[in-house]
């Protein structure tokens, strides 16, 4: 099997996601790069969601990052602080794509025999063209239960709800967001102490990489289930505005 990642650069969560998939799985032949949220002119927009304390922290994790990424390239260090430096230290090529719908990409898909398409935050919908190149289709891992919370920082929305528990979700693509069948899912207790980043870590992180190897070998023998998601208990969230971070702070959370 040919496989194919989508993402986005990262230097939290991703990284470590992907040093266990490609350690892992010899067969993944490619790591795409989509622009994402760390991409300039985003600062003022993030600093209003998450207050001057965790952006603060947020910024000098991520200068920590940086640095450690810079070293990566000259020191050989036990993980990966970059999406690029992951697929470096794979030895599995990388490349730059604007748009994952484009008929170069397409195209360069298809030459390539590629047989599944893995989304680790591809920030892309993919379009009825791009998803029928693959034989295997295309999955998602997504940091929740689907078809609850659906759409973009899941990890903030179930603190900000109070939930008691959350989860991950491999599921099978299809051209609308987090949505088409789930192939399987894996329960997350909340805890107390958690904020976004430590919530992210334990889910979509420790138990989401790990699921995202079962469903691939489920693929591999043939035995990947398709479970139709109950749409009638779907829940949709975008970005959150002032009032849905006044109603994470009054439960005591951070984001860091």
């Amino acid at each position: 099997m040919r496989i194919q990642v989508l993402t986005q650069e990262d230097a939290f969560y991703i990284p470590r996601i992907l040093d266990l998939l490609l350690e892992k799985r010899r067969d993944v032949v490619g790591v795409a790069i989509v622009p994402g949220e760390l991409r300039a002119g985003r600062a003022l927009k993030f600093l209003r969601m998450m207050g001057v304390r965790d952006f603060a922290l947020q910024v000098a994790n991520l200068a920590w990052y940086r640095v450690m990424d810079l070293l990566s390239r000259v020191l050989p260090l036990p993980s990966s602080y970059s999406v690029a430096s992951a697929a470096r230290r794979a030895r599995v090529p990388m490349s730059h794509v604007p748009r994952v719908n484009a008929p170069e990409f397409i195209a360069s898909l298809r030459a390539r025999g590629v047989d599944l398409l893995v989304s680790l935050a591809c920030p892309q919908k993919l379009s009825r063209e791009l998803l029928a190149v693959p034989a295997h289709g295309a999955i998602n891992l997504h940091g929740a239960l689907l078809p609850r919370y659906q759409g973009i920082f899941p990890s903030f929305w179930v603190l900000a709800k109070g939930e008691p528990e959350t989860g991950v979700t491999v599921h099978w693509m299809d051209e609308q967001l987090d949505h088409g069948d789930v192939l399987l899912q894996r329960t997350v207790a909340i805890e107390p102490r958690d904020t976004v980043h430590r919530l992210v870590l334990r889910s979509k992180v420790d138990v989401g990489r790990h699921a995202l190897l079962e469903a691939l070998d489920r693929i591999e023998r043939g035995e990947a289930p398709r479970l139709p998601m109950d749409t009638a208990h779907a829940t949709y969230f975008t970005y959150p505005d002032a009032a849905a971070v006044r109603e994470f702070r009054t439960r005591g959370r951070r984001f860091i």
